[in-house]
């Protein structure tokens, strides 16, 4: 249970993985931040599933009936958060892996009434926006200066559209200046503002019909993924699609071109799913693209130099932001602190890299990136009137002071 109504709820979807992924995230709350176990609780949300051979196994477990959706669905979260909220009101709940249209409405819906946030939207823009602030470190350029192309339009894709906005706007770009530096392209091509069938959640970094007028395409009303970064000018590659293969190599070449060290990372995981192999960018961009993955992958050795690739992994980021928000008890967690945990987490980046090209600390490291975290955090909070200022302490010694850490007795031999 959750001690003192403060603690972590981890909320999953029962048809995105049951009770594996909340228990998976969950635990490395406790290896990474220091937050003890018995604070942590899983939760999986049944609402039912549109599998049929799951609904006539009679091994299933779940609710025998249609997955829910519509108002029904949303009468459904909102009691479940008003059960939250009557049982344990300090806690923070994380939602994770939602499908993509649920996870922006439950986040947009209740971040102001509940301390809660999406790992899967927000905490995976944290990490991109960090590994982009480091490269931006590594060539030597200014983060307002790049055009971003997002491939993939779920919820991490949009995720990762809204932190990059948040980031630029943060070094001093107007709102419609920073989202015209992003493009996004899903199954459907770019997306744009006149397509027909508008979903709101992608509209907002919708490019607008007139800035493509006079591109050069083959199909107007379906631009691919290289054409949008021939006539956009790209020089910051995400994909987030779990396309494997997709960012083949005539892409990586149109970026090489728009770019001296042009910024590729294709951060879907697992392993199979991502968008290419790190020894292919490197090699069809003669060795310059800055590369990171979503995903562990070895070191690339290319004409004298040990390019080793960075891994964009959440776990960077969550773990340090449940610890800063519960040490400071904040009310609420704003895009900004996600913001802050993004540079903080770019100061992290490993000592050599400008010879590795590596824009991500070793996870080896994760308990000292937590403490980090955290702690932008915890100094976000109380700046932006969220949580108050500790007195007699600095955030550093209050965050120290509260991690759990496993102590086991001595065993004795007996005669």
């Amino acid at each position: 249970m959750v001690t003192d109504n403060q603690g972590i709820l981890g909320i999953g979807d029962q048809g995105s993985g049951g009770m594996n992924i909340p228990i998976g995230k969950l635990s490395l709350y406790t290896l990474g931040a220091g937050i003890s176990p018995w604070v942590c609780l899983p939760i999986s949300l049944d609402v039912g599933t549109d599998n049929k051979a799951l609904l006539t196994d009679p091994l299933y477990l779940g609710l025998r009936k249609a997955r829910l959706t519509g108002s029904e669905y949303d009468d459904f979260i909102k009691m479940f958060v008003a059960g939250v909220k009557r049982n344990f009101p300090k806690a923070l709940l994380q939602w994770e892996d939602f499908s993509k249209g649920n996870a922006f409405h439950n986040l947009d819906n209740y971040r102001d009434d509940l301390l809660s946030f999406n790992d899967d939207v927000q905490g995976t823009g944290a990490v991109a926006l960090a590994g982009i602030i480091s490269a931006m470190k590594i060539t030597d350029a200014e983060i307002t200066e790049q055009k971003f192309l997002i491939y993939g339009a779920g919820a991490g894709g949009i995720g990762v559209a809204r932190q990059i906005f948040n980031g630029l706007v943060h070094e001093g770009l107007s709102e419609k200046e920073a989202a015209g530096r992003i493009l996004v392209v899903d199954s459907k091509g770019l997306v744009t503002d006149d397509r027909a069938d508008k979903e709101d959640y992608k509209m907002r970094f919708a490019t607008s019909r007139d800035v493509v007028r006079d591109w050069k395409v083959a199909n107007s009303s379906r631009i691919s993924l290289e054409e949008a970064i021939i006539n956009g000018k790209v020089t910051v590659l995400l994909g987030l699609s779990g396309q494997p293969g997709s960012f083949t190599k005539p892409i990586v070449e149109a970026m090489a071109r728009n770019a001296p060290n042009p910024i590729i990372f294709p951060m879907s995981n697992p392993t199979s799913q991502a968008e290419a192999q790190p020894a292919d960018v490197i090699k069809w961009s003669d060795g310059r693209a800055i590369v990171a993955t979503g995903s562990p992958f070895p070191p690339v050795h290319y004409e004298g130099r040990t390019h080793r690739i960075g891994q964009g992994n959440n776990a960077f980021v969550f773990p340090g932001l449940g610890l800063g928000c519960i040490a400071s008890g904040a009310k609420n967690i704003t895009d900004e602190m996600f913001t802050s945990a993004a540079y903080r987490l770019s100061e992290l980046m490993p000592a050599d890299a400008a010879q590795s090209h590596c824009v991500y600390p070793k996870v080896k490291d994760l308990q000292k990136v937590s403490i980090e975290i955290a702690e932008s955090v915890f100094e976000k909070a109380v700046s932006q009137g969220v949580a108050e200022a500790p007195v007699g302490k600095t955030p550093h010694e209050v965050i120290r002071s509260g991690i759990w850490k496993p102590v086991y007795l001595p065993y004795k031999k007996l005669r």
